[in-house]
């Protein structure tokens, strides 16, 4: 099975600590209150859940639909949550999700780069089919920057997850280019680790 977490599920949170210390958290946390209260909000693979608390610490008062492929991350998500009540966890991938269900908010941190070209393609669009025209798509992951230092440290990171996780992805994508071909571009921007990592809110270029 391409793309599974169960693992190293345990020790995902730790890892990331460890090599990244709470730069992670922060990049996905930083567009969190921009939110709107009240918003109907999808996470895709969302790990362990430990962002579900940091979105309702917020205010945060709306719907939210947390999907996630790895069994031990939805145990862990479960667990973890101290909001489950207010939270639809489901097991699977995109194809799960109701195919009439619309969102006003979509969050897919660190998410997008397990794909392969193909399947990144197929993922955004049917993510976008399912995104309000006036909707807002908020996007955590790594970026290629011309940092040697950085380069080496995503070589290792798709090494390892290759071999403890299958990863379907052998590389970094523009995911730029990607929302552009769904006629999304970044309203806003946040990095940090001289761009090794960022967040963006991609908007429909209708709205502009």
């Amino acid at each position: 099975m391409k793309n599974n977490f169960n693992l190293i599920a345990p020790v995902y949170d730790g890892l990331a600590k460890v090599v990244f210390g709470k730069k992670l958290k922060q990049i996905q946390t930083h567009f969190l209150p921009v939110i709107p209260e009240n918003a109907n909000v999808l996470i895709m693979g969302g790990g362990t859940g430990w962002i579900i608390n940091e979105l309702f610490n917020t205010g945060f008062k709306g719907k939210l639909t947390y999907v996630e492929a790895s069994e031990r991350m939805i145990s862990l998500s479960k667990k973890n949550c101290e909001f489950s009540e207010s939270v639809n966890f489901i097991h699977g991938e995109e194809s799960a999700l109701p195919a009439d269900r619309q969102y006003d908010v979509i969050i897919t941190n660190f998410f997008l780069d397990v794909f392969s070209e193909v399947r990144l393609d197929e993922v955004i669009v049917q993510l976008s089919k399912q995104l309000n025209n006036d909707g807002i798509w908020i996007c955590s992951d790594f970026q290629n920057t011309d940092r040697f230092g950085h380069q080496l440290l995503l070589w290792f990171i798709f090494k390892f997850f290759k071999i403890t996780a299958n990863l379907e992805s052998g590389s970094l994508m523009n995911f730029d280019h990607k929302f552009k071909k769904i006629g999304h571009s970044r309203s806003e921007n946040f990095t940090l680790m001289n761009g090794l990592i960022f967040s963006s809110v991609y908007t429909s270029e209708r709205l502009l």
